[in-house]
């Protein structure tokens, strides 16, 4: 088989996985009609923060071009919704967010994946505000590319920009949330940035007692030696590592990277400072666990269980009585059981 026929075979799988849809203007539509404004209505619910690395103009009313702001630049916005309707309000600096996000709230920094659109990425912000009671933190960035390299490329530009953001977070919360627990979700090619800050020396510049848990989910990243980076991470409480083999978006990347993704399970050595929580025997091939749409949530209430509690801050209790097994004594994974 030549090179043009591999590559065809390659890019028509990939069109067949959920939420890489051929039908590519049908993939940009939001159910939310995007508003600029100089104040978030007081009625806004789901209040959440946006950092972004993208191409925002703000000299023209915040047009958004392709790809990273050619400087490197960050752009903070705190959004909201009322019905069908989303308001986005620029801020001057993070400390601005304090007057918006509620201070009885655990907060959730969330890293989303490749080939989501800006306005994808404020729904997905806005359902899980709503769906966990949390103050989101959305780090966005541009990986609304067809190509995973792309995004992959997209990763390590913005890799500084999530050290920085993480700092001044660090400050927000040390200033005006003390008491409200702060977790990290990385899904899917997300887990690239936490990666990349263990690989190319940042993760000496990231806040050493921010986060109470890490959790690297769905993660499409190489599973070979992710030990030696995951071992660097001293940033956290404790690290979930989810696992599905059946994941049918990350069975498709590892076609396409040609390498086995750590979110389909692991081979060799773990990380010593990790669990792993597989849910392969009742995920079916689903990708996204944490969102409330799929059959395989809607019949295991312990997986919105494991959510609640890992991204809440907590420690996961994987008691018989909450239907978690483990698998044996000596080892840190962790199965749903069918039961």
């Amino acid at each position: 088989m030549n090179g043009s026929k591999l590559l065809f075979l390659f890019v028509s799988f990939f069109f067949t996985l959920p939420g890489y849809s051929a039908n590519f203007s049908e993939y940009l539509v939001s159910r939310y009609k995007v508003r600029y404004v100089e104040m978030l209505p007081p009625l806004a619910e789901n209040k959440t923060l946006i950092i972004s690395s993208r191409y925002f103009k703000p000299e023209e009313h915040y047009v958004l071009k392709r790809g990273l702001h050619p400087r490197y630049d960050m752009f903070l916005f705190i959004a909201g919704t009322i019905g069908d309707s989303a308001f986005i309000m620029p801020l001057k600096n993070m400390d601005e967010a304090a007057g918006y996000l509620p201070a009885n709230r655990d907060f959730l920094v969330y890293v989303d994946g490749h080939g989501k659109t800006f306005d994808q990425i404020l729904e997905r912000g806005f359902d899980l505000s709503g769906r966990f009671d949390i103050n989101m933190v959305m780090f966005d960035w541009p990986s609304d590319y067809l190509a995973l390299r792309k995004t992959a490329y997209a990763a390590e530009d913005v890799t500084g920009n999530f050290v920085m953001a993480m700092r001044q977070l660090d400050l927000l919360h040390a200033r005006y949330y003390k008491t409200s627990a702060v977790s990290a979700f990385f899904h899917s090619m997300g887990n690239n940035i936490l990666k990349n800050a263990t690989t190319i020396q940042l993760l000496k510049y990231m806040p050493e007692n921010l986060f109470s848990n890490l959790i690297l989910n769905a993660a499409a990243v190489r599973q070979k030696d992710h030990a030696k980076w995951v071992e660097k991470l001293h940033l956290q409480k404790r690290i979930y590592i989810t696992i599905n083999s059946n994941d049918r978006t990350l069975q498709g990347a590892k076609l396409l990277r040609i390498a086995h993704q750590l979110g389909l399970g692991t081979k060799g050595s773990n990380a010593k400072n990790a669990h792993y929580v597989n849910f392969s025997s009742i995920a079916t091939t689903e990708h996204n666990l944490f969102l409330g749409k799929s059959r395989a949530e809607k019949s295991n209430q312990n997986i919105f269980g494991f959510y609640e509690q890992a991204l809440h801050g907590k420690e996961v209790n994987f008691s018989n009585e909450t239907a978690y097994q483990i698998l044996s004594p000596s080892e840190i994974i962790f199965r749903f059981s069918l039961q």
